[in-house]
């Protein structure tokens, strides 16, 4: 038996042994007018096309086989990517939520620790308070009548200003003491300040309590002037010194952050102290300028200066 022909092929010859050119001419008459075509022919014919026919339905059922098992593998990766996806979002979630709670934990941490140095501060002022008061009581008894012999003097109206005067400087410096100054901050129509300075202080890891406000004229404006104008620095007060000097020993770490790069920290100063800084910053230009190749910074009242490290 001969080798089985593939469909083009055999329905070329059966074409060309009837004399016909394409299949739409084919009829049964083309088969019974051929002089070729005789029984023997025709059974061959027949077996060739029906090899052909089982030849090609078994293909066809392998394609499918093949497209099945195609199906199902592409399903299962699905279902896993799937899964996979799920479960990163899901780590995704836990990981985020953990994140919030230490971050959480870390402030409440910061909270109670600056509470607990408030609480030790008040008792230690207290204390230094009540000592202080009562060696000025001391002192009030032992030397009243010197003092009440001066008040009736011509001079008493003097010594009493300069009294008033002293205390008032005191007082003053122990608020100043207690606060310090934010420059920078953008002003804005219905601002809420105290928001404002909360996101500075987040950004040090801080989070005291705070009374705020705006220092100098807060005059109407129009709103081309508000953006022109530079704006007011901002007064910021907490429970102690100690939380002031915690604030500006951290303000450094602004400059790292684009959102507060134009924002900066100082004390709180007195109008004396003001004008003695000013005078420290103009010698650190001059010296930035006659001495490149060091190191100047002010620390205290004075300016220093160091060999740059290579």
């Amino acid at each position: 038996m001969s080798e089985t022909k593939g469909p083009v092929v055999w329905t070329s010859e059966v074409l060309v042994s009837v004399n016909v050119c394409t299949l739409s001419d084919l009829t049964p008459q083309c088969f019974v007018k051929s002089r070729t075509m005789t029984r023997d022919v025709m059974a061959n014919r027949l077996c060739e096309a029906l090899k052909i026919i089982d030849g090609c339905q078994k293909k066809i059922a392998e394609l499918k086989a093949s497209n099945d098992q195609l199906d199902e593998v592409s399903i299962e990766n699905y279902e896993v990517s799937l899964k996979l996806s799920k479960k990163l979002e899901q780590v995704k979630l836990e990981s985020a939520a953990k994140l919030v709670d230490l971050q959480t934990k870390v402030v409440t941490l910061q909270d109670d620790l600056l509470a607990e140095k408030d609480r030790q501060l008040t008792e230690l002022r207290n204390s230094v308070i009540e000592s202080v008061e009562t060696t000025v009581k001391e002192g009030i008894k032992s030397y009243s009548k010197v003092v009440q012999e001066s008040c009736n003097a011509p001079s008493s109206a003097i010594l009493q200003a300069d009294l008033k005067s002293v205390v008032k400087n005191v007082v003053e410096e122990e608020d100043r003491s207690r606060s310090f100054m934010i420059f920078g901050v953008k002003e804005e129509t219905g601002e809420d300040i105290g928001v404002k300075v909360n996101d500075v202080l987040l950004q040090l890891n801080l989070k005291p309590k705070v009374d705020v406000c705006r220092v100098g004229s807060g005059a109407k404006s129009t709103p081309q002037d508000s953006a022109d104008r530079r704006p007011r620095p901002v007064k910021v007060t907490v429970g102690s010194s100690t939380i002031v000097k915690e604030v500006l020993s951290r303000a450094k770490r602004l400059k790292d952050c684009s959102q507060f790069r134009g924002v900066y920290l100082a004390p709180d100063r007195s109008l004396e102290q003001r004008t003695e800084h000013k005078k420290l910053v103009v010698e650190l230009k001059k010296r930035f300028s006659d001495q490149p190749e060091k190191r100047h910074f002010i620390r205290g009242n004075e300016i220093i200066s160091v060999e740059k490290r290579d």
